[in-house]
């Protein structure tokens, strides 16, 4: 078993699939926006948007908001920074209007950094079984004409190379480029919702008029 399997390792073809994918696809969509797409997909290995604490971040904003109004009060930003900007901005100006503007503003730049990391794991997953070809081509071109003992060692290991650099290439479209992208588009939707979720409900508790207090007034004795 173990002869198996470093049978199907070939560092040639798996250099030119690899490489070739990740250079093709970096001047394809810049190297700007690949290495955004990185970040995107080594993010997902945390643990993400974390609700507990965004929630409990805004339940005490909204508590120090009325007690002591939204241009005094000094709250706790919430982890995530959308909703930090939403905060930041609604104390800074006291305007449901500009939070509304903010928000969504920040919901469009995160949905276009969703999107473009996404595209560009599509792209890789288009690019990689290209690259398979290359590949297979380039062993082709090893089986230049050899006299000997050394012409079937050429030839089988050029008929190796090839058959491998086809299966690299799409097993790295298949098991990771194009599940990459699906991951990031998943996160960014659920993200998302659980986002809007608590900005919805921030802004319909600061939209609420301030409760009068609630105390018993103190019984005055030999009052009449």
């Amino acid at each position: 078993m173990p002869q198996t399997v470093s049978s199907l390792f070939d560092p040639g073809a798996f250099t030119i699939v690899v490489a070739g994918t990740l250079l093709a696809c970096a001047a394809r969509c810049g190297w700007r926006d690949f290495g955004a797409a990185l970040r995107e997909a080594v993010a997902l290995l945390g643990r993400g948007f974390n609700e507990e604490a965004n929630r409990k971040a805004l339940a005490q904003a909204v508590g120090a908001i009325r007690r002591d109004g939204s241009f005094r009060a000094s709250p706790p930003l919430p982890p995530d920074r959308a909703l930090a900007l939403m905060l930041e901005t609604y104390l800074r100006h006291g305007s449901l209007e500009a939070l509304h503007k903010a928000r969504r503003a920040e919901r469009a730049l995160d949905e276009a950094r969703r999107v473009s990391a996404a595209q560009v794991f599509a792209w890789a997953g288009e690019l990689a079984p290209v690259f398979g070809l290359i590949g297979t081509l380039y062993a082709f071109t090893q089986l230049a004409p050899a006299t000997g003992e050394d012409a079937l060692r050429v030839t089988l290991a050029a008929i190796a190379t090839s058959v491998l650099s086809t299966l690299y290439g799409a097993l790295l479209a298949h098991l990771a480029c194009f599940p990459l992208a699906g991951a990031i588009e998943r996160r960014g939707l659920a993200r998302e919702q659980q986002r809007e979720a608590l900005a919805e409900w921030f802004t319909g508790q600061i939209a609420q008029p301030a409760s009068p207090p609630t105390g018993r007034r103190p019984h005055l004795r030999g009052v009449a």
